[in-house]
């Protein structure tokens, strides 16, 4: 049975079981690990859908396949291992790569992380809409949700200091390349071409300006709102074309809580 937290006004109470645990550490991969494997993670909510179907387009155009990742395909190219960790990821030949999506704390299995932020505010409303519209979600105040114990702000702390401050590089042979979603969205070509030029993946010019395109905000809502057409199941809006409400009282906790992250971050505020 579902364990609730309580409510101060009596209302109904997040069961805190209904959220699943997508965060939780991957520990043991089921897949055999290979040299040119890649991990694009993120907290929740913090944009790694157009990621992974920019990077799957761009190693699609760069080997010359008619395929393109869509909203409903990109899972063919880049599984999430939150879902299925058994899967194994398609093999792109030029560059040799395999790319896995996650939400996982840190782990020292991981041999190349791209690991993807979004501004804590945006993140928490994000997630605070999520959870309201999955069902997960029941009290009155938003406030009160940065006490969830999975999406809440202390967990997104935990995972960004897990990745990027915590870890031991003296015993943790991993290269991360972190990206941040408002960066990625405002120039996807740019931030394309970074990680094309850290892990010297060469793709040609072709693959780049092709990939930006095929992932385009309008070109994903369309596809979105194309898959909704065929699954009247999917009600939840994943691609959004408006932002989060959010409430000052919501704002000035989770600014005053994360200073340390935004700073290490390059949030200004």
């Amino acid at each position: 049975m579902a364990e609730a937290t309580d409510q101060p006004n009596g209302g109904p109470a997040l069961q805190t079981d209904t959220a699943p645990h997508v965060t939780r550490q991957l520990k043991t991969p089921r897949q055999t690990p290979r040299a040119g494997d890649f991990y694009v993670c993120e907290f929740p909510k913090s944009g790694i859908t157009f990621l992974t179907v920019l990077l799957a387009n761009a190693l699609l155009i760069a080997n010359g396949y008619r395929a393109r990742a869509t909203f409903a395909s990109v899972r063919n190219y880049i599984p999430d291992l939150c879902i299925g960790d058994s899967v194994e990821a398609h093999s792109f030949a030029d560059p040799p790569l395999r790319f896995y999506k996650i939400h996982s704390e840190f782990s020292p299995q991981f041999i190349h992380g791209l690991y993807l932020v979004r501004h804590p505010v945006n993140v928490m409303a994000s997630n605070l809409r999520y959870a309201i519209g999955r069902g997960w979600w029941h009290k009155d105040s938003a406030e009160d949700f940065l006490d969830h114990p999975i999406l809440g702000i202390e967990a997104w702390k935990r995972h960004v200091n897990g990745w990027l401050v915590e870890h031991n590089f003296a015993s943790d042979v991993i290269f991360i390349h972190l990206l941040r979603y408002e960066d990625l969205v405002a120039d996807p070509e740019t931030q394309l071409r970074a990680l094309d030029r850290n892990f010297g993946w060469q793709l040609p010019e072709n693959a780049i300006v092709g990939a930006v395109d095929a992932a385009s905000r309008d070109h994903m809502r369309s596809q979105e709102a194309f898959y909704r057409d065929h699954n009247p199941n999917h009600q939840f809006e994943f691609v959004s074309s408006e932002g989060s409400d959010v409430g000052p009282a919501l704002r000035a906790r989770v600014m005053e809580s994360c200073q340390a992250e935004l700073n290490l971050l390059g949030y200004s505020g």
